[in-house]
């Protein structure tokens, strides 16, 4: 097919026939790809790689910057409805004629170079390439990456010169292909690094730390921690949390997340940090402002009364959103609809899930073949003797409707489990909206 009859959805078909999981290419090939297609060297690149948090605290520095009105760059991922959310000029997604020119820009190189036997790139490595050319089209001046998988082999890591690198949460997670050891996820996480450039980095683990400081005083780089002792929750509603800041610049300094969860303060302490080190000092109303504001979809997200999306997909993160579970307040029963990936640690998820006091448990299959059979997670359930009612309805869409219907003004239902379950009730949601 020429490119010139390529539509927006043609693209996104191109896109998505690429493999995903495939081995990853030098990160030279990726080098190669940004200096063909002219990608500019100039940006501020702020680099964030960690387990869980890397989203929202990307989101979050993004927020600050565009707050202080500097021209930024986001790439994220992944997409929970549409790929253009993965690219985003000042907080918002490219057009979908942004994404068929930039489209077209990378696969004519590619194709260009294939023919002299440079090999296409990976899924991720081509939509990292569009991000970057459109950054530099549209002339931004600071660029926050968040790493796909990993860190020190990943596509974004390609990237030489950096501002600052962030680490957040780290903990088990891809051990195939990262290591079967927290400590040796934490030294490709840490890969991001770079000489003489700071790091800021969550240090609530003595095994990851250890080894952060460790690479940080190798490359001569600032390493700056934060920990739980950073900051100090003053108030938590079933909307926010409060919270002050112990140390570093903003000593004193009050705060506000948009979310219930806990651990989104530590994210936004981690934020907080690293805005101090920026080659600007931020304003502390303009922190505040944007740390309140921010907008991170499909991360303890309260799409409706009563009603939150969570994209929770692994130990750590299950963890966290049973400890949000068990704390918020609720006048009546507390339901979970639930599905879940095969390659993820589902035994685990499950097990923690029917230890909770969970009212109704609604288990549907995700619309993708990495979905785990609805027969299996509902005898992982009985097996875990949860005490819930457990209904199975297979098509998500049907699952959610039944299990709003079902509940009453006083009750809460919690989605959770996989970002591809959150995207596809993301996509319903909007489809009833603009019925």
């Amino acid at each position: 097919m020429e490119s010139i009859f390529f539509t927006y959805k043609a693209a996104i078909d191109y896109i998505e026939s690429i493999p995903k999981f495939t081995e990853k290419h030098p990160l030279e090939h990726t080098r190669q790809f940004l200096d063909e297609l002219g990608v500019s060297k100039q940006m501020k690149v702020i680099h964030v790689a960690g387990t869980n948090g890397k989203g929202s605290v990307s989101a979050m520095m993004s927020n600050i910057l565009v707050t202080e009105g500097k021209k930024t760059g986001l790439f994220i991922s992944p997409h929970l409805v549409r790929h253009n959310e993965r690219i985003k000029i000042n907080n918002t997604d490219i057009s979908d004629e942004n994404f068929l020119e930039v489209f077209l820009n990378v696969k004519n190189k590619v194709d260009e170079l294939k023919n002299q036997g440079i090999t296409h790139p990976s899924y991720f490595e081509f939509l990292f390439l569009m991000g970057m050319c459109v950054f530099t089209k549209e002339q931004v001046e600071y660029v926050v990456l968040e790493t796909g998988l990993g860190g020190r082999l990943d596509a974004t890591n390609s990237i030489e010169n950096k501002l600052m690198t962030i680490i957040t949460q780290i903990g088990l997670e891809h051990t195939e292909y990262l290591g079967n050891t927290v400590e040796e996820i934490a030294g490709e996480k840490a890969g991001i690094m770079r000489e003489n450039t700071p790091v800021i980095f969550q240090a609530t683990d003595d095994r990851v730390s250890g080894i952060i400081e460790e690479q940080a005083r190798q490359l001569h780089a600032e390493a700056f921690p934060v920990s739980k002792d950073d900051y100090k929750i003053t108030i938590k509603t079933n909307k926010s949390i409060d919270f002050c800041i112990n140390s570093g610049y903003y000593l004193k300094r009050n705060f506000s997340v948009p979310f219930i969860s806990e651990y989104q303060v530590m994210n936004a302490s981690v934020v907080i940090e690293a805005a101090a080190h920026l080659d600007f000092i931020p304003a502390y109303d303009k922190i505040r402002q944007a740390i309140a504001d921010v907008k991170w979809e499909g991360r303890m997200e309260i799409v409706a009364p009563g009603i939150i999306l969570d994209g929770a997909h692994n130990g750590s993160g299950i963890d966290e959103f049973i400890k949000t579970f068990n704390d918020v307040e609720c006048r009546g029963k507390k339901n979970i609809l639930f599905s879940v990936v095969q390659d993820k640690d589902y035994d685990y998820m499950i097990f923690v899930i029917s230890n909770t006091e969970v009212s109704k448990v609604y288990i549907t299959q995700l619309d993708t073949s990495r979905g785990l059979d609805v027969e299996q997670i509902k005898n992982d359930f009985e097996q875990n003797n949860c005490k819930a009612d457990i209904i199975v309805i297979e098509d998500a869409r049907q699952a959610y409707d039944e299990a709003v219907a079902e509940k009453r003004e006083e009750d809460m239902l919690f989605c959770v489990g996989s970002l591809y379950l959150v995207g596809e009730l993301k996509e319903h949601i909007g489809n009833k909206m603009e019925e």
